[in-house]
């Protein structure tokens, strides 16, 4: 019975990894931001473990199908609000609000497809997408941890590498979110 459930355990432990994440990011000591980055980076490893562990065991469970996104969406956007939060000059309110608005909008949708005993076919192109964000918050949670962004000489070429980032991440999570309705609105009409 506990094999059955390590990949929903695992699922979990990305929401429940949240608070620590958040209290180790604002902290002002060099550890507590390292760790918030180690965090977030063995949350990562998890989401990439439950679904491997899940498909080859067959461990699928409804419960998972479900919760798994919603972990990522939450974990995601926690890292996407706190890194606004601090670095709003490369980060732009309307870039958040784009992420946001995918993100619960596909959300959205996979309950209204659930609703019509219907689900949500997923695709490569938005797995690609989690796995850019994933990359675009390590690289900024690196920064963050060991190169104060509002310290440095190079302050000015931070800002645009990692408002391009950004940009990139937006034009990616839009496009998939499109993706995402074209294939299942197809699949579902």
């Amino acid at each position: 019975m506990l094999l059955k459930s390590i990949p929903n355990i695992l699922t979990l432990s990305r929401i429940l990894v949240v608070p620590f994440f958040i209290l180790m990011f604002y902290s002002n000591l060099f550890y507590f931001k390292l760790l918030s980055l180690f965090i977030f980076f063995l949350s990562s490893i998890t989401d990439f473990l439950d679904g491997y562990l899940a498909r080859k065991y067959n461990l699928v469970t409804s419960l998972g199908k479900f919760i798994d996104p919603l972990a990522d969406k939450i974990l995601i956007l926690t890292a996407f609000f706190l890194l606004y939060s601090l670095y709003s000059e490369f980060i732009p309110l309307w870039m958040l609000f784009s992420i946001f608005i995918r993100d619960i909008g596909i959300t959205l949708f996979r309950l209204y497809l659930n609703s019509r005993s219907s689900t949500l076919k997923t695709s490569y192109f938005a797995k690609t997408k989690t796995l850019f964000q994933i990359v675009v918050i390590h690289v900024l949670l690196i920064f963050h941890s060991f190169y104060p962004f509002n310290n440095s000489v190079f302050k000015g070429f931070y800002e645009q590498s990692f408002y391009m980032l950004m940009l990139l991440c937006v034009v990616f999570t839009v496009l998939s979110g499109l993706h995402y309705l074209l294939i299942n609105s197809y699949k579902n009409a």
